[in-house]
């Protein structure tokens, strides 16, 4: 293994760059509380309905969160996290009452992972979760999010004809990689069997180039938020920099901002709460 592969080896490790904890418990201490918030989120009265199926895959399935009237009308679909490979819907609600609380309906899907299926796989699974949501559950007005990688399947639906089509309004793409290239040669590949050709195709940083956004950016105002953790490791700084700008080149409106006192795995985590700054964010971003 040479220098640069070590070095991304370890960029892209999250849990090497944890501050509050050991890096070889940081995970499983995440895995610990978002999965205790969200058993306590699915046995309370903001759980409307859950294991909806949206596609034939083993996980293609979605659950649904509100109070009531949703006073906005406003569906926030929230992606989860994993490297495309671990993780579940089942332990990512923790998001969901503050956002339900200011009147906006949550979903939270899942989704099949490598190595049962590739990338090109899931990124059109979550296609079809729009699609769904959009004709059989007819909701309007949606807003997507993704943490980490979660945040890369929210960004690979950044197109004008998806967004013209299902009514994307805008994108909170939180710890996102956007750049698949630099996992290429580490150890969160084994799985995924990426290579030079599929990063171009599956890198929304990359595949993006040339697309017209004038119409949509004209007509529907769709709007992105980019955070992420100040202490995340230097490679998620850059990939959600970078993609910013990229963003702001191709003529959209983006915000930016880094999210002080957190790291790659309480930047999501501390979402259950209404006093946490980036939930605020959150909800102002979507409701004005």
């Amino acid at each position: 293994m040479d220098g640069k592969t070590k070095s991304n080896e370890v960029l892209y490790s999250p849990s090497q760059w944890c501050k509050r904890m050991d890096p070889y418990i940081v995970v499983n201490k995440h895995i610990e509380k978002v999965k205790l918030i969200s058993e306590q989120i699915k046995k309370s009265r903001y759980c409307k309905a859950t294991n909806i199926r949206y596609g034939s895959g083993d996980q293609q399935l979605l659950d649904v969160y509100e109070d009531g009237l949703i006073s906005s009308d406003c569906t926030f679909v929230y992606i989860h996290g994993g490297y495309w490979q671990e993780l579940n819907k089942d332990i990512s609600a923790y998001c969901v009452e503050p956002l339900v609380n200011a009147g906006i309906r949550v979903v939270v899907p899942g989704y099949d992972l490598a190595p049962k299926v590739t990338l090109f796989n899931i990124v059109e699974e979550i296609h079809q979760m729009l699609s769904y949501l959009k004709d059989s559950l007819k909701y309007k007005n949606i807003w997507l999010g993704g943490h980490s990688a979660g945040a890369h399947l929210a960004a690979s639906m950044i197109h004008p004809e998806i967004n013209e089509n299902i009514g994307v309004k805008g994108f909170i793409l939180i710890s996102g990689i956007f750049d698949l290239s630099p996992l290429l040669e580490t150890s969160i590949n084994k799985l995924l069997k990426l290579n030079k050709n599929t990063c171009l195709e599956l890198s929304p940083l990359k595949n993006l180039y040339g697309l017209d956004f004038t119409h949509i950016t004209a007509q529907n105002c769709i709007k992105f938020f980019v955070a992420y953790g100040e202490n995340d490791s230097p490679a998620f700084h850059f990939q959600s920099k970078q993609f910013a700008k990229f963003l702001e080149k191709l003529g959209l409106d983006v915000t930016e901002e880094r999210i002080n006192g957190v790291d790659h795995f309480d930047i999501v985590e501390n979402l259950s709460s209404i006093d946490y700054s980036l939930t605020k964010r959150i909800i102002n971003f979507i409701l004005n």
